[in-house]
């Protein structure tokens, strides 16, 4: 009762389509928490609440209360702008996607993309990055956060641009096709023993077979490749570390980023480990994408 459905995000609808009726509402943050709930442990239980919300929130943005046409209307532009925030958030799968795979792929073809470091253009993008992580640490820091928070948060943000927000998308998608999808399903909040001591101890659970590993797992096993066989050609003597300067380094970025997945694949033990079904998919595509990226580039 009270909640305004049509959509599987149906709490960001429903404060939406009041505001947007007049409402007013408050920041309410108080010392004690005042509510407790259940939140996943497992990392695909995770992703996968998190692709339900990524097709709910595109359900959002694109009906006809989409934030950037009824909700300029009825709120103004700059309320409707915040909302927009959340009703298109998984675009941001385009961005994390292309910035994982296609530089590495030019790196492995010595392809340069980007500007080389006796280029003025060059330092736009130490300065873009700088300030974005700066930033972004500063909020967590000022959020009495910790720096492995923040680290973290980092990591997150790119699993869910190479999983549920892919994922999210593309059933979106087939779903304004007519095409059948999955459908709706509930996010597990069974705690199970194992799983709790590894989420108590920050390691990541990749125990699961599920789809939504497999671009991530190759998007790794991708930059890991393109960061040595860069490091190569420094050593080797190439003149191309001018021009490659920029893929060398968001490879390495993103090494560093997927170390928990090179952990999954070849050094645990225990139940969270990767599927090694996933990883040999993962190998096999990522071969795939090197073989086209030969013709291209």
């Amino acid at each position: 009762m009270g909640f305004r459905y049509g959509s599987l995000v149906e709490d960001l609808f429903t404060g939406y389509q009041l505001r947007c009726e007049g409402w007013r509402s408050m920041f309410c943050n108080p010392d004690r928490p005042a509510f407790l709930g259940n939140a996943p442990i497992s990392l695909v239980d995770l992703l996968n609440q998190q692709k339900r919300w990524a097709v709910g929130v595109f359900e959002v943005g694109f009906s006809k209360y989409s934030p950037i046409i009824y909700g300029i209307r009825q709120m103004g532009l700059f309320m409707s702008l915040l909302y927009s925030q959340y009703a298109f958030w998984p675009i941001w799968s385009i961005p994390i996607t292309t910035y994982a795979f296609l530089p590495q792929l030019a790196l492995i073809n010595q392809l340069c993309v980007f500007p080389k470091v006796s280029e003025s253009w060059f330092l736009l993008y130490p300065f873009l990055f700088l300030g974005a992580y700066s930033q972004d640490y500063f909020d967590f820091v000022s959020a009495k956060g910790t720096f492995q928070m923040w680290w973290n948060d980092q990591r997150i943000w790119t699993i869910r641009g190479l999983t549920c927000l892919l994922f999210g998308s593309l059933e979106f998608l087939l779903k304004s096709l007519g095409i059948s999808t999955l459908g709706f399903s509930l996010t597990s909040k069974v705690v199970d023993a194992e799983q709790s001591k590894r989420y108590d101890q920050g390691i990541f659970d990749f125990g699961v077979p599920s789809p939504m590993f497999v671009p991530l797992t190759t998007a790794a096993l991708i930059n890991l490749v393109a960061l040595i066989l860069g490091l190569a050609q420094v050593l080797k003597g190439g003149n191309s570390l001018e021009g490659l300067l920029i893929q060398m380094f968001i490879a390495g970025f993103m090494v560093v980023n997927f170390w928990p997945i090179y952990e999954a694949m070849v050094f645990r033990k225990d139940e969270g480990k990767l599927p090694v079904r996933i990883t040999l998919t993962a190998a096999f595509l990522a071969w795939a994408l090197y073989i086209v990226a030969s013709f291209i580039f």
